[in-house]
């Protein structure tokens, strides 16, 4: 007779109150670090008495407390924003939820002690603000699960840029939130935890209060309506109370990643599918996931002799799942193309003489060289004239030769997914690039440019290697690259935060970089970019009558004799080294690459050839723009100019995906 150990849905609880009881007697005993105040190190003499019993009632048991609370919060947070969805990808950390959390904090601290807003509150503020962003732009309840991961990551790119530029202005008064983002549950007294308690009873007694609903909801609008439930306004409570369980959670131990998508999904998984079963039940396996992720990265990072932060923990556990769930969403197309060339009939020469004169204007009010200046600079190599030309040309030409590379890597990775709602930063190109070169800055302190490209070039290789990997039963299918690029892009964010905080960088420096910056940028930078553009281009626009024939789909594609595995190949590698040498010298700069491929497409080039030409320079433009702006918007103070494309990009993106939505 053979006996399973697999617990029914009735037993689930148990096993889990079983687990839960194992973790903190574990995190109360051992092992974990030798500096921990443990019982284990009592026992064994190394702290006296006094010792424990303070360190117990003031540092242990504060931060169990708010493990147990923290991971609760996320995992019915998640389980509520999956069942008002009907979206098993749905979490506070995919829904652009704990970016916004962030801003709530970093708000709260700016302001003065006689205004300043309680924790949860403002941290509940920004949240609230996010997910319903990302609910408006992607359709509502009834957003198809994809659509609705994109729009979160694009939202939590958008707030993420916010959170760098409050950053960057005011580094001193909020570096601890720098800290704070890795995600820790380090609590000083039991300060923290007294205030968020009222609000997380709050939230679950209105989500207890609510679970019987969750059943008729489960069954659909209409079954849901046909008994009484008011739909609209329940879902909205829904969202609200996992907001606010959200905000609990962050408040507490910061942007912890992919909790509240786990624990559901484990759940489901083991057969526990009723909401009113599921509810409670995510909370305990929530919790139980913090009660473990907690000491054990600890003892790792003890063991290792490094830090792990809780945040980068749980990204490590999660991102696997979330690339598997989206898997399983099946063969769905992403939103349809919007955007088709306007005004056919428009000459592209014209056009690109038109760029081309916008590019010397934005150069000349960037130098800000009058006549006599000019003529200072040949006549007098050595003067203040010349001085300032080598200060600041180098930097306006880098900003351009950047973005002109991170829109042929956009032009080309549109080609390959077919689809305009996709990009470096989205496919986690970027990303990758820019984890490598922060290794290499904590490693080699200050890099030489040869070292920042070949690790840049290393990141971005290995990212595409897994992209490759993970798509590769489905062929390689446009829509497995973009997301499984997505799954990718929110990891190296998360070890990002990871070297930061391992390596000790200077918080402002880090994020000035990660923003993407022409700031000290010299004459050798513009000419590694200016080589890569000079090599990789024909390369491109050799490629492109392959990609006009590619996106006629791969059975037509292949019925006229294209290779498309390495034509799609081909494009790839492209837009990783284009991307590569990009982000070496300018670091992570977003958007790019998805605006100016679809500017290009709006103004007429309807083919790969003249729509690479066309953004090229538009990314150039798009770019030096930027950067003219953040160099003289808060002028003296220097603003990465990634922001500002961020700022550009993001909005537009947004709206683009809510109107490819509602032409579908």
């Amino acid at each position: 007779m053979r006996v399973s150990l697999r617990p029914t849905p009735q037993q689930l609880p148990l096993w889990l109150l079983a687990g839960l009881g194992l973790a903190l007697t574990w995190s109360l005993l051992g092992p974990l670090p030798a500096s921990r105040a443990t019982v284990l190190s009592w026992l064994s003499g190394r702290i006296d008495t006094d010792t424990f019993l303070i360190a117990l009632q003031q540092l242990r048991l504060p931060r169990l407390t708010a493990t147990l609370l923290a991971g609760a919060a996320l995992g019915m947070a998640g389980c509520l924003l999956q069942a008002l969805s009907r979206n098993p990808l749905a979490s506070p950390s995919v829904l652009g939820v704990t970016a916004g959390a962030q801003i709530g904090l970093i708000v709260a601290v700016l302001l003065p002690p006689s205004l300043a807003l309680a924790a949860v509150p403002a941290v509940f503020g920004g949240a609230l603000l996010a997910v319903t962003l990302c609910f408006v732009v992607a359709g509502g309840w009834r957003a198809h699960p994809l659509t609705l991961v994109l729009a979160g990551t694009v939202v939590s790119l958008l707030l993420s840029a916010v959170v760098s530029l409050l950053m960057v202005l005011f580094d001193q008064n909020v570096a601890g939130v720098a800290l704070w983002s890795a995600g820790s549950l380090f609590q000083p007294g039991w300060r923290g935890v007294q205030a968020s308690l009222p609000w997380f009873a709050l939230a679950v007694f209105l989500a207890w209060r609510g679970r019987q609903a969750l059943q008729l909801l489960a069954l659909g609008d209409d079954a849901a309506a046909s008994v009484g439930l008011d739909v609209a306004r329940f879902r909205r409570r829904l969202l609200l109370i996992a907001t606010l369980l959200s905000a609990v959670a962050v408040t507490l131990a910061g942007p912890i990643a992919l909790v509240g998508l786990i624990a559901p999904n484990l759940l489901r998984l083991l057969g526990l599918h009723k909401p009113a079963r599921l509810l409670p039940a995510a909370g305990l396996a929530g919790a139980l996931i913090l009660a473990l992720a907690d000491p054990a990265a600890d003892w790792l990072a003890d063991t290792s002799r490094s830090l792990l932060p809780l945040g980068v923990a749980t990204a490590l556990a999660g991102t696997p799942l979330l690339l598997w769930l989206i898997a399983r969403q099946g063969h769905r197309q992403l939103p349809a193309q919007v955007g088709e060339a306007l005004g056919r009939r428009r000459s592209l020469p014209l056009l690109y003489g038109l760029l081309v004169l916008a590019l010397l204007l934005i150069a000349a009010l960037g130098l800000r060289l009058s006549p006599q200046d000019w003529l200072s600079v040949w006549r007098e190599p050595g003067g203040l004239a010349a001085l300032l030309f080598d200060l600041r040309a180098p930097r306006i030409a880098v900003a351009m030769l950047a973005g002109a590379l991170l829109a042929a890597a956009g032009v080309l990775l549109q080609g390959v997914v077919r689809n305009p709602l996709a990009g470096p930063e989205l496919m986690g190109l970027s990303q990758g690039a820019a984890l490598a070169v922060l290794l290499a800055l904590a490693v080699f302190d200050q890099p030489a440019l040869l070292v920042r490209l070949l690790f840049a070039l290393g990141g971005a290789a290995a990212v595409l290697g897994a992209l490759l990997w993970i798509s590769r039963r489905h062929d390689w299918e446009p829509m497995q690259l973009a997301l499984a690029g997505m799954g990718l892009a929110t990891l190296g964010g998360a070890l990002g935060t990871l070297v930061v905080a391992q390596a000790k960088l200077q918080v402002a420096s880090a994020v000035t970089w990660l923003a993407g910056s022409s700031y000290g940028r010299g004459w050798a930078d513009a000419a590694l970019l200016l080589a890569g553009m000079l090599i990789l281009l024909p390369l491109a626009l050799r490629l492109a009558r392959g990609l006009d024939i590619l996106g006629l789909g791969d059975e037509s594609a292949a019925s006229l004799g294209l290779a498309v595995r390495p034509t799609r190949f081909g494009a790839l590698a492209l837009a990783t080294l284009f991307t590569a040498v990009a982000v070496a010298a300018a670091g992570p700069v977003g958007f790019v690459g998805l605006v100016a491929p679809h500017f290009a497409r709006l103004l007429g080039a309807g083919r790969h050839k003249p729509r690479l030409w066309l953004a090229v320079l538009l990314g150039a433009l798009i770019c030096a723009l930027a950067d003219l702006l953040a160099r003289n918007l808060l002028a003296p103070r220097d603003l990465p100019f990634g922001i500002i494309t961020a700022f550009i990009g993001a909005p537009y993106f947004l709206w683009l995906l809510a109107r490819s939505r509602k032409l579908a």
